[in-house]
């Protein structure tokens, strides 16, 4: 029993020794169903489906409780444990000396991890910026051994996006800014625009369709904060602004996770609000590709694909706001894809449809 490493694996008895553990740890007391919820993503026990011996896993979940249970008194002794309940509600406390008995174990599962994870940037150098494989591991042999990879074709995992991209090389020198929370004077011009210099508060990064924007503060433009940069329209290499009396101003608390939420994309149209939108595929292969490849993660599928009184179809509903990139991820489907509902919205794909329409008469 002790040589086995507990928390070795992908299956659930892995899964659950390492959240039990670490709950354990705690030295607070632990139920079967404070393990489950954590391990559902679930804010409370209260929000299980089902009584936790109704929960998947269950069954493997009480054998990672024991065999835990088994390999800590192993290496603390009898009576670190308080235990009070049931079976059914049983709760456990760990109450011994050591803080860490099962250090061996734990550190063997990040070796492990860390080797896995050096497996996979070696056969990745395709999908990684080169910028980032140059900035994290500039110092490591491995660096070498990624680079060799890529040139003898060997990698394994690619990218339909083109990474060398204009100002890539900067991804990784703003990685560090934002968390070391330094504020940046950038020089920006955008599409049609004369260039500016913008003080800039920096906050996050996000990629999409290929291309990278840096989301943050620019003192005295609006939106204050979710101020929305291209990386390949600053001019230069931004540079730290260190003028005393100049202070980071962070995002609060989860903007960036609400900012996006209802959005695909990086944009957001003034003055517009998040609404149920109803899109409808005519073709059974868009049906079916649009349900695994889904546009926004509020989507669900409302009318199955099949037979109707007015035709043959399948219909989604999205929660999101309504932009550009939206827009195209709808029309590049071509004439498979057609916005129902609301009218309002539908009213500004027929004129995007006119226009296009116009343009190849």
């Amino acid at each position: 029993m002790s040589q086995q490493n507990l928390f070795f694996g992908q299956g659930y008895q892995a899964e659950f020794a390492r959240i039990i553990y670490q709950l354990l740890m705690s030295r607070r007391w632990v139920t079967h169903a404070d393990v489950m919820s954590i391990r559902m993503n679930l804010s409370s026990v209260r929000e299980l489906p089902c009584s936790v011996s109704a929960c998947d896993g269950y069954g493997e979940l009480r054998k990672s409780f024991m065999y835990l249970k088994q390999a800590i008194t192993e290496k603390v002794g009898d009576g670190c444990f308080e235990i009070e309940g049931n079976n059914r509600n049983m709760r456990y406390r760990y109450v011994g000396e050591d803080d860490n008995p099962l250090v061996e174990m734990m550190n063997a599962k990040v070796v492990s991890d860390l080797r896995e994870y050096w497996k996979f940037c070696q056969n990745s150098a395709g999908f990684f910026p080169e910028a980032w494989l140059d900035h994290f591991f500039r110092d490591c042999k491995d660096l070498l051994a990624i680079k060799a990879k890529k040139q003898k074709g060997e990698q394994i995992i690619s990218s339909s996006i083109d990474r060398d991209l204009k100002n890539i090389e900067y991804l990784p020198d703003l990685h560090d800014w934002i968390i070391n929370k330094q504020v940046l004077v950038i020089n920006y011009q955008p599409y049609g625009e004369d260039c500016q210099t913008l003080v800039f508060h920096p906050h996050y990064l996000k990629e999409f369709n290929g291309r990278w924007f840096l989301f943050g503060h620019a003192e005295g433009l609006e939106p204050e904060l979710g101020y929305n940069i291209a990386l390949d329209r600053i001019v230069g290499r931004p540079r730290e602004n260190n003028e005393k009396g100049v202070q980071y101003i962070p995002a609060p608390s989860n903007f960036y996770q609400d900012f996006f939420k209802d959005i695909i994309g990086v944009s957001h149209w003034k003055g517009i609000k998040a609404q149920d939108i109803r899109v409808r595929a005519h073709d059974v292969r868009m049906f079916y590709l649009i349900e695994t490849k889904k546009l926004h993660k509020s989507q669900e599928t409302v009318l199955e694909f099949g037979e109707h009184e007015d035709g043959k179809y399948g219909d989604f509903v999205l929660h999101i706001e309504i932009n550009n990139e939206f827009i195209g991820q709808i029309l590049q489907m071509g004439s498979g894809l057609e916005v129902v509902e609301p009218q309002e919205i539908r009213e500004v794909f027929k004129r995007r449809a006119k226009a296009l329409a116009w343009r190849y008469k």
